[in-house]
């Protein structure tokens, strides 16, 4: 096929790949404009300039510079945070009912574009006259970019079609409206692609590349959600969606192998720099870069390449705030999933909030996992050498006081924005270093995959296996590393109630509550609460009230358990058929 592509090649789009020690394109080279397709496999240069797009256009993360608040929305599909504004997508689109229309905001994804771009990028390849050897590491690189789209695909609709082939323009209807192939074959799919080019990526790359470790925790991942929808789901649309039960064993044993063989490597390890306070440990997890052995796959970021995002700028608390600020709020239920020091449920009683009971912020906020301190911002949370602040109004010598300072100096209400809506705001990830972030200026690299999460993923498939013992052993890993009491034995409950507090924020808890066919029960008709404060000066405790976090109920259906392709998509391939219920 003739290449008609036209790429843009200039180097301050390319090379966020790589710090300047680490250079994956060649800086003595002049920046270059318009390039026509067919001179892109006969420059090495342009070649990796044009994997570094498909690289950049690959959704690993919702990441809208536009909109930062959009960061929350896998957070906020799954009752777990909300945005400051009902006009920001993760505030309003987990309260609207999901239709035939489609899927509304940026949840929705459906990228062929950048399929096609991977598809043209490997046919391109396979025809240059590179060395082999730096043919195949990078369509293996192409594959392993084309298997993650396809994968964010199939979690949210079942079965898709299948496109291996740049598809020409000119082709006939037949040919361009490619049906689904069933949600079996994708996943199937995705695991042959990873073990394909398993044995062809090296061990080593530079931070954003993929490399064979990757390629595996993708397997892991994607093999462990097939084995959930098997054992939970059911198969519907003649096979097009689903699995039959009896093949869930098969897949947890996939994903478990590919976790095997992960830790077998001896590369990776619990980050555990600063073993003796857990809490700043998992909080710089998420900072230190160079040194980390719990990175395994990153999106990386470098403002001075031109690549930085705005999660620090929507999260960082108002006093703290360069232009935006307070924006990402977690609701109560998040707050209560973390469990007291020793090993107690976190749930707050009920009886004891909206009554003339105070609680210390030591004994309702402190003395929880340590997680929780780098997590969450909660009253007096310590920040760049100042304390966040929640409380709405302040009591002292019996009188009540909303503005103004009150006794020594301490703020009679905290900033309006940061009290409105749940009472706390999202911590985890955050760089304490970064001072007044402002839009596109976070240079924090997001991990895709990380050490932490393959062994909550061999957790929950040797579960399934009938390995108790090693779930077990899996499971108080993590809780060794958080500094949190372990466990003589575990429930499916344990398990996934660990993976919510080690995995918060990290854009698992929607996909989780969907794959275990959970959702609607934990969903439906939820309309999630926050805190409300009054500090009481002299007691220096704080009298709590319930709020609401939402406006409305939540609704989730059995039929959300996939998304809609939606009228439009229908209307333009007359070959898809629609997910049941829409």
């Amino acid at each position: 096929m003739k290449y008609k592509k036209i790429i843009i090649a200039s180097l301050a789009f390319v090379l966020f790949f790589t710090s300047c020690e680490d250079n994956f394109f060649d800086l003595n080279k002049e920046p270059l404009d318009i390039i026509s397709g067919s001179a892109v496999f006969k420059d090495k240069l342009l070649a990796d300039a044009n994997l570094a797009q498909i690289y950049h256009s690959t959704q690993f993360l919702i990441r809208n510079l536009d909109s930062p608040a959009d960061e929350m929305m896998d957070e906020g599909m799954a009752a777990v945070a909300r945005g400051f504004a009902y006009w920001q997508a993760p505030a309003w689109v987990p309260l609207e009912v999901i239709d035939e229309n489609g899927v509304p905001g940026v949840i929705d994804y459906w990228d062929y574009q950048n399929i096609r771009n991977a598809n043209e990028y490997m046919l391109g390849m396979q025809g240059s006259d590179f060395e082999p050897e730096y043919i195949e590491e990078r369509v293996a690189e192409a594959r392993f970019l084309r298997a993650f789209m396809y994968f964010e695909m199939v979690k949210r609709y079942g079965g898709v079609p299948i496109i291996t082939e740049p598809q020409s323009v000119d082709a006939p209807p037949e040919e361009l409206n490619v049906p689904r192939n069933s949600e079996k074959e994708v996943y199937d799919f995705i695991a042959s692609e990873m073990d394909a080019i398993t044995t062809i990526l090296p061990e080593e790359s530079e931070p954003g590349r993929i490399n064979k470790w990757g390629a595996l925790a993708l397997k892991c991942r994607a093999m462990l959600y097939a084995a959930s929808i098997a054992n939970f789901g059911q198969q519907q649309l003649d096979g097009l969606l689903g699995f039959p039960a009896s093949e869930a064993e098969s897949y947890y044993q996939k994903s478990y192998d590919a976790s095997m063989a992960i830790i077998n490597s001896d590369k990776f390890a619990l980050f555990n720099a600063i073993p003796d306070d857990p809490a700043e440990n998992f909080q710089q997890l998420f900072v230190v870069e160079g040194g980390n052995p719990e990175r395994i796959f990153v999106e990386v970021y470098d403002p001075a390449l031109g690549k930085g995002h705005s999660y620090n700028l929507g999260s960082v608390p108002f006093e703290f705030r360069g232009t935006w600020g307070s924006n990402h709020c977690p609701f109560l239920n998040v707050i209560e999933e973390f469990e007291y020091i020793d090993g107690t449920p976190g749930d707050i009683d009920r009886d004891l909030i909206d009554s003339e009971h105070l609680f210390s912020k030591d004994e309702i906020f402190t003395n929880r996992d340590p997680r929780f301190i780098a997590t969450i911002f909660y009253p007096e949370a310590e920040w760049q050498g100042g304390v966040v602040r929640f409380h709405r109004r302040t009591v002292i010598n019996g009188e009540t006081v909303d503005n103004g300072t009150v006794g020594d100096g301490w703020p009679a209400a905290a900033p309006r924005r940061n009290y409105v809506n749940t009472g706390f705001l999202v911590r985890k990830l955050m760089d304490e270093g970064e001072v007044g972030p402002l839009r596109a200026t976070g240079q924090t690299d997001w991990m895709i995959f990380r050490y932490g999460e393959i062994l909550l993923n061999i957790a929950e498939a040797a579960f399934y296996l009938n390995k108790p013992d090693e779930a077990t052993s899996y499971v108080n890993m993590i809780r060794e590393r958080a500094g949190m009491p372990t466990r003589a034995s575990v429930t499916e409950e344990d398990i996934r109630h660990e993976r919510f507090v080690e995995l918060v924020f990290e854009n698992h808890r929607y996909w989780d509550l969907r794959r275990w066919r959970i959702a609607k029960e934990f969903l439906d008709g939820l309309r999630v609460k926050g805190l409300e404060y009054t500090y009481y000066y002299d007691e220096d405790k704080y009298d709590l009230h319930l709020k609401n976090g939402d406006r409305s109920e939540r609704v989730f259906q059995d039929r959300h358990y996939y998304f809609p392709l939606g009228i439009s998509r229908i209307a333009d391939n007359p070959n898809l058929v629609e997910n049941p219920g829409y």
